[in-house]
């Protein structure tokens, strides 16, 4: 997983107004055309946010995803998901 494109994506969410409530009405057309992987595509449109932290996203890039509701996220599930940190992956 490359996390640079993640991180971008992050940060427009945070800037970019129109992008932002583009993410939270249609997630999947809102990043189709970025350089995603398909792993970051799947974590990120099923809210995976522990993925993606394991895969190196940085934590307060993620953290946005809650405070914006993006992903069906807010702080809450957000912070149950991210305990999954705690837990490894099942393969």
């Amino acid at each position: 997983m490359s996390v640079y494109t993640v991180h971008k994506l992050l940060h427009r969410a945070q800037v970019d107004l129109d992008f932002r409530d583009r993410l939270r009405t249609d997630p999947a057309s809102a990043i189709a055309a970025l350089p995603l992987t398909d792993e970051e595509r799947s974590a990120l449109l099923a809210g995976d946010v522990a993925t993606l932290a394991r895969r190196g996203v940085h934590t307060f890039l993620l953290s946005r995803i809650p405070r914006f509701g993006l992903f069906g996220l807010d702080r809450n599930e957000y912070i149950r998901r991210m305990r999954d940190l705690d837990d490894p992956p099942v393969s």
